[in-house]
């Protein structure tokens, strides 16, 4: 496991400026949509018994527009020039959600915008908990370039083929793409500690090593649970005074198991989006930030974000008020 300190000294720190995203069409009802499909209704049942009902499709949009549309609504959202934005770090969790070389789509976002940043890449190792390890790209950047001030992640993954979206019993894949605004000095919060838990066992995928899903969940749930005390640990605020839990979105069960586990009342989970926007991969975390964490960041709660993927890595993240951030 790893534990990282973002970057907070007192004089300087990271923080989140601003959220967008991009989630095409109508929410769509899985049990609706298993049954004019074909697919098993049990499955489907069981899905949306486990607090995923809805999701979005992108069956016509690319995941390169999905990333252009979510960066155009941050930049009209932020109302920040493009010149401003020093880098772009593109995650991603499915293989197949980049374009085939030699495109690029952080230097196709890049260029559709007119940016021109002193470093643009992608990170997708640990699946859905890249978007962690997109927050430490930030920070090493802005370590090593004092004049990077703002940053891009931006986030885009989608299901290629319909036959894959019910990959799991307790959640369904949604289309979509999301783009948070990292800024050096940040007047609105502060990103405080990362920590990453990642298990090599399952390195491949578990959907190559698992005999079953309870062999996932064996180890889901406790390294969870690790990677929120790990990054807790490190801070001068108890676990307690959290106010709001972000979550991967799916599994409620799950959550709500954790949450009584770690004594979290349930009512600080934000579970509404697992119910009516699916596991949309690395775009979890930026999305239910849009949603809830950047106001209740704005009204002086402290909240904690928390990742998980399908490859043995587990992640969370400590966020603050500015007002209220312990140094």
């Amino acid at each position: 496991m790893t534990t990282s300190s973002l970057s907070h000294d007192g004089a300087q720190w990271l923080g989140i400026e601003a959220v967008a995203y991009e989630l095409p069409g109508a929410p769509v009802d899985i049990e609706s949509w298993a049954a004019e499909r074909g697919y098993p209704a049990r499955r489907a049942a069981a899905i949306a018994q486990s607090g995923s009902r809805y999701f979005h499709m992108a069956l016509d949009t690319s995941e390169t527009d999905l990333a252009i549309d979510a960066v155009g609504r941050l930049i009209d959202t932020a109302r920040v020039r493009p010149g401003e934005i020093g880098a772009i770090v593109h995650v991603h969790t499915q293989a197949f959600s980049v374009p085939p070389a030699p495109r690029s789509l952080p230097h196709e976002v890049a260029a559709h915008f007119g940016i021109e940043p002193l470093w643009l890449g992608s990170v997708a190792q640990l699946n859905c908990v890249s978007v962690a390890s997109g927050l430490e790209t930030v920070d090493a950047l802005m370590r090593r370039f004092p004049q990077l001030d703002a940053a891009v992640i931006v986030s885009s993954d989608r299901v290629y083929g319909e036959d894959f979206r019910m990959r799991q019993m307790s959640g369904v894949q949604c289309d979509g793409a999301a783009a948070m605004l990292v800024t050096r000095n940040c007047t609105k919060n502060r990103l405080g500690r990362i920590a990453i838990r990642s298990h090599a066992k399952w390195y491949g995928g578990s959907d190559t090593v698992a005999d079953n899903e309870a062999d996932l969940i064996a180890l889901e749930w406790p390294y969870t649970r690790k990677a929120i005390e790990a990054a807790v640990a490190f801070e001068d605020v108890a676990l307690e005074d959290y106010d709001l839990l972000l979550p991967h979105n799916a599994d409620l069960p799950g959550w709500n198991s954790l949450c009584r586990a770690m004594r979290l009342p349930q009512e600080r989970l934000y579970a509404a989006n697992i119910y009516s926007r699916g596991h949309a991969c690395c775009s979890d975390f930026p999305i239910n930030m849009a949603d809830v964490g950047l106001d209740a960041l704005a009204s002086g709660q402290r909240v904690l974000g928390v990742m998980q993927s399908n490859c043995g890595a587990y992640a969370a993240v400590t966020l603050h008020p500015v007002a209220r951030h312990a140094n």
